[in-house]
């Protein structure tokens, strides 16, 4: 074994080395998914918010044991697809319970 310059311990004999795998791909996604899902366009059907939700869920399992990175985009993508989910489910129960009528792109709500 070549000698080690001064300062550095060497690794002992049958001692696996730590790796990590990188960031998880699907807490990227996560984020990635629910931050798309505030772009107006999307504001119909909110399928960005709960694929981010759901991708959230799987990246904060991927990275619960520290192998890989990315725990908070996991964590802000779970929260920013709940809340996307909630707002947009409060939205079409305003709009199915009240008196609402579609004029071309937009919905006209009265009450009495």
């Amino acid at each position: 074994m070549p000698p080690q310059p001064p300062g550095y311990q060497p690794y002992p004999a049958g001692a696996p080395m730590p790796m990590k795998q990188g960031k998880s791909g699907m807490a990227i996604a996560s984020l990635v998914c629910s931050l798309v899902g505030i772009i107006p366009c999307f504001w119909g059907i909110q399928i960005m918010g709960l694929l981010g939700t759901i991708f959230g869920f799987i990246g904060l399992k991927q990275t619960k044991n520290g192998q890989r990175d990315g725990r908070g985009m996991a964590i802000a993508g779970v929260i920013i697809g709940i809340i996307l989910l909630l707002v947009f489910a409060a939205i079409w129960i305003y709009i199915a319970t009240g008196d609402c009528v579609r004029t071309g792109n937009s919905f006209v709500c009265t009450r009495d």
